[in-house]
């Protein structure tokens, strides 16, 4: 069968882009390749099963930095070796944080579900958390195994439960440093509120700016949370998160004109409900994804009737997939989106069937500018093509193009892969260009820096 454009579609748009056979396989039944994909089984992944869970990894950072923090001591005592060995645990800190990336990205690369893969990175991005900031280093790639990758499948509440209660998040928005001032712990040190989880849940992960929420919402919602924080004792149920009461704000609040009564960790639980319930949650999220899978600017009429999906399932989000790949808007148009950084290296080695040293690999995402779980801000990166482009970072691409087609110049038939990546919708310019290139390693280059293969 011929390979359609509905089927670069669904493996670019969808996926991570297209390898052998893939376009030939997926044109037969484009959206049941897609709803197949959409199955819990692929949430568990042999590879990233072998790394540790989270618990395990604050367990591990916590006596990382005792040991740092005595190696450092006795090194100012003039202990010569002691500052080296110091040195030494934030080299094993970031080795490990490379090698936890490269695993994510070859996951990805070469899943037989990279719809699936595509949501996490998806979901792994609204949910931000960043090893800019270094303490939460050990934990980011840990973050979307532990709580994204076994709830995209499920509601949207849940997701967000688990998001909010994963000790990643918990360290990165510095609600581990919030205490109820008048709670036992805030009378007896004197220390107070840290609004930064509260603000980022109802800003960027539910109801977004404009819907309404006021400054002393944020403050009420900030309470609730005091008490959610991260098990460094092992006093909880194993996944790395603990309610400690003796911190918590006591006392009833008002959130959104509603009046929670004093209920510990089960605030925080019926706060989310609520904004999970929202339609402003719906909404934001329903433009969220037609922006990934439509357009930069996508129809109106596509986020409504996503927005519409999302409230009539109460955040069902298999349901809101489904909605999503019945919609003609995602099928008219085969090349809206430019690809972000991630998504354009993950199609190299996807293609090219490639695969390079932790490091190397790694360092093509830095080039680019996108290393993986290192967002700026709690935004996440952007999903909009214009701060993707511009001269230099095209230039970036060419020779990111150039260095894997000399990988593979002397294995590879440059027609050939053409048509198995980009055929359906490769421009007469694009396949003359790669036919009369004036070398097998020159027509791979053009054909990885070409519009289509860049697009999705």
């Amino acid at each position: 069968m011929a390979a359609t454009p509905e089927a670069f579609i669904a493996a670019n748009r969808f996926g991570f882009g297209a390898k052998e056979n893939d376009l030939a396989m997926i044109s037969g039944d484009h959206i049941g390749w897609l709803q197949a994909q959409l199955d819990p089984r692929y949430a568990r992944n042999a590879e990233m099963e072998k790394l540790p869970k989270a618990l395990e990894t604050v367990l591990n950072f916590r006596d990382m930095q005792q040991q740092r923090k005595m190696d450092k001591q006795a090194a100012q005592n003039g202990d010569a070796d002691a500052l080296a060995k110091a040195k030494g645990v934030m080299k094993d800190l970031r080795d490990d944080y490379i090698r936890e990336a490269a695993i994510r990205t070859r996951v990805a690369a070469l899943s037989d579900a990279p719809f699936f893969e595509r949501l996490v990175h998806f979901w792994s991005n609204h949910f931000t958390v960043s090893a800019i900031k270094k303490q939460d280093m050990p934990l980011v790639a840990a973050f979307e195994r532990d709580a994204i990758r076994p709830n995209i499948l499920g509601s949207f509440e849940g997701l967000l439960v688990a998001s909010t209660r994963h000790p990643a998040m918990q360290i990165y928005l510095d609600n581990v440093r919030s205490i109820g001032p008048n709670s036992r712990a805030g009378e007896s040190r004197g220390k107070g509120l840290n609004e930064n989880l509260a603000r980022e849940i109802m800003e960027l992960h539910t109801l977004g700016v404009g819907s309404g929420y006021t400054q002393a919402d944020v403050t009420e919602f900030a309470k609730m949370l005091t008490g959610w924080t991260v098990d460094v004792q092992q006093r909880g149920d194993g996944s790395g998160f603990f309610f400690a009461r003796m911190v918590h704000e006591p006392g009833d609040k008002k959130l959104l004109g509603k009046t929670y009564p004093e209920d510990g960790e089960g605030e925080v639980l019926a706060a989310l409900h609520t904004f999970a319930q929202s339609p402003a949650t719906a909404k934001f999220i329903s433009t969220k994804l037609a922006r990934h899978f439509i357009a930069d600017d996508p129809p109106a009429s596509a986020v409504a009737q996503l927005t519409n999906a999302y409230q009539r399932s109460n955040g069902n989000l298999m349901y809101v997939y489904r909605v999503l790949l019945a919609m003609p808007e995602v099928w008219q148009n085969p090349l809206p989106k430019m690809k972000t950084p991630n998504d354009y290296i993950i199609s190299l080695v996807r293609a090219a069937d490639v695969d390079a040293a932790d490091a190397q690999m790694i360092g093509a995402f830095r080039t680019l500018g996108q290393v993986p779980f290192t967002a700026a801000s709690p935004a996440g990166w952007s999903d909009m093509g214009k701060d993707w482009i511009s001269a230099e970072a095209l230039l970036q691409r060419i020779d990111l193009a150039r260095n894997i087609a000399k990988g593979i110049y002397t294995k590879t038939d440059p027609m050939q892969l053409l048509e198995h990546t980009i055929g359906p919708v490769a421009s007469g310019d694009t396949k003359f260009a790669v036919a009369r290139a004036g070398s097998a390693a020159d027509a791979l280059a053009l054909l990885f820096a070409s519009p289509e293969f860049q697009r999705r």
